[in-house]
């Protein structure tokens, strides 16, 4: 009886204070705009080159024939290391390999190296990868490996090199 006492006394108390502040709000023009003010700059957004939208980059000056004279942005220049062989995944078949992977590649691998022929990402997340290898009878594989990690597949080393979501580079080599 006291705990739905509570609840009845808490519920008239949080409407009368929602009353009030929106009484507030309506007698009082400082605040109102106050309160506009900060939800609009909160809602603004940011273009592709940092800028906030419809701003002026810095060392542009704004006139009349601003809109119309178009200007470039350097295309984005790919950040961090390259695989060195790229996608291209037979080049791995002789267990030494430097690949781009992303969650599903099936990377062929030396048998008498690893004990399996197909090395499995399972997973590459923003900070980490999931792979795997293995035959009917066993299964080996290495879970949450960050960049710089080496895992030792029976035979074959696993390093990540970088992980960018989607991608990742792993480089494998006869452990």
């Amino acid at each position: 009886m006291r705990h739905i006492k509570w609840q009845e006394a808490a519920h008239k108390l949080s409407v009368t204070r929602l009353l009030r502040f929106a009484d507030l709000m309506r007698t009082s023009r400082p605040l109102t705009v106050a309160v506009s003010v900060v939800a609009l700059t909160a809602c603004g957004s940011v273009s592709e080159s940092g800028s906030a939208a419809g701003s002026t980059p810095v060392g542009q000056s704004v006139g009349r024939n601003s809109a119309a004279m178009p200007t470039r942005t350097p295309s984005p220049s790919p950040t961090g290391p390259r695989a060195k062989d790229g996608f291209n995944y037979r080049a791995c078949k002789d267990g030494t390999c430097e690949v781009y992977v992303r969650t599903g590649s099936k990377v062929p691998v030396k048998r008498s190296a690893a004990g399996f022929s197909t090395l499995v990402v399972h997973r590459v997340s923003e900070t980490c990868v999931d792979f795997s290898g293995g035959t009917a009878s066993a299964r080996v594989g290495a879970e949450r490996q960050q960049p710089g990690f080496r895992s030792r597949l029976n035979g074959l080393a696993i390093v990540t090199v970088a992980v960018n979501q989607p991608l990742a580079i792993l480089r494998l080599s006869p452990a």
